[in-house]
């Protein structure tokens, strides 16, 4: 029985579509690495001070973070930069009550847990996007079907981080922030149904090609040696008769003397 599979959404080939959306996730997933670094970087003076708060006013978010929003919509969906919204609305702004004078020491306590814990985060994101890719080049179905549960899983995650953060009705006062953030979700959950057709449609091709493969030569070899022996009739036994000539020597009769 042969398996009718989908691949077009739209009039485009899904898997044109999964390998938009999978450099997608490798570029923001690459930048928000770089721009996290380089603020950490500037705000403890190179890792060896405590953060100022001067350096990371002076950090033009203005440009910086609505640029970044636009490129994690629908994929990343966390990224560690509480500038402009969270100081616009008082949430969560970690790096309001810090010292006008920071200390300076060697060592990596001047960078906060909750930075480590991002840039890890996103750096494990960044490891699953990469396997995401190259499961799109080789055509293997169960690195994708990984990186779309873990997708959901992040979707999940984010809309519980959505609901539960502080001023959560105050948020919905401005219609910028909270579209954003719907927008945000909108374009992950169709990501994860193309993601998820595309993978099933895979399987499907890879199962069918899998029963109707035509065996290898080698195969072929061996099952023709064995069906050419078992169609063999048995071989009997020649029997070879000799027969042995005997020579009758004839007596010799002496003539009488």
């Amino acid at each position: 029985m042969v398996l009718h599979v989908t691949n077009m959404c739209c009039g485009i080939k899904l898997r044109t579509i999964c390998f938009v959306i999978a450099y997608l996730h490798l570029v923001s997933c690459v930048l928000d690495i770089a721009f996290h670094l380089l603020t950490v970087a500037i705000v403890t003076d190179g890792f060896q001070c405590d953060v100022n708060y001067d350096k990371f006013s002076a950090i033009p978010w203005a440009v910086v973070e609505p640029l970044l929003l636009v490129l994690n919509l629908g994929t990343h969906g966390f990224y560690p930069f509480p500038g402009t919204f969270r100081r616009q609305y008082n949430m969560y702004v970690e790096y309001t009550s810090i010292i006008a004078e920071p200390r300076c020491y060697p060592g990596i306590l001047h960078v906060y847990l909750v930075d480590i814990l991002n840039f890890l985060i996103n750096l494990i994101w960044l490891r699953i996007v990469v396997s995401y890719l190259g499961a799109l080049y080789k055509r293997n179905p169960e690195p994708m079907r990984m990186f779309l549960s873990l997708s959901i899983v992040k979707v999940v995650m984010q809309i519980i981080y959505f609901g539960y953060q502080p001023h959560f009705f105050d948020i919905f006062g401005n219609e910028t922030y909270w579209f954003l953030k719907l927008l945000d979700i909108f374009i992950a959950v169709v990501f994860i149904t193309i993601i998820q057709k595309y993978t099933k449609a895979l399987r499907l091709e890879r199962a069918t090609g899998i029963s109707e493969k035509p065996p290898s030569y080698v195969e072929c070899l061996i099952n023709a040696s064995l069906q050419g022996f078992q169609r063999s009739p048995p071989k009997k036994e020649q029997v070879i008769d000799i027969d042995e000539k005997k020579t009758v020597e004839k007596p010799n009769i002496e003539s009488p003397a």
